[in-house]
């Protein structure tokens, strides 16, 4: 049985709302069936789920707000973001994180990473 923390890497964007969706569920069953530390990283199209003001907003809300209560950390790519135009004021709360470095660590730190 692997006991590592887990990062979850989300760089699906608007392109595909529904499997979005559907891995933001995964991450949540991730934890609550697991005892170990998960963590969510969106970077690329996929700082699109922390976009407030879109009509999916307020799915995407209840789910990160339901991921943050089961101990999920999120965290949003500073580059990704300035790639895009968006500032903190547009996003859902996340840590603003270096995307690519952040990766990196987990993966020295002996994380599974998942990329979806």
């Amino acid at each position: 049985m692997n006991n590592a923390p887990t990062l979850v890497v989300l760089t699906t964007g608007k392109e595909a709302f529904v499997r979005a969706n559907a891995i933001l569920q995964m991450t949540l069953m991730l934890r609550k069936f697991g005892q170990n530390p998960v963590e969510l990283l969106v970077l690329g199209p996929g700082i699109e789920i922390l976009r407030s003001n879109q009509k999916n907003s307020p799915l995407f809300s209840q789910q990160l707000e339901a991921m943050k209560k089961a101990g999920i950390e999120i965290a949003v790519c500073e580059q990704s973001m300035e790639n895009l135009g968006l500032t903190p004021d547009q996003m859902f709360e996340a840590t603003i994180v270096r995307g690519g470095e952040e990766v990196a660590r987990r993966i020295q730190g002996g994380y599974t990473i998942l990329t979806f």
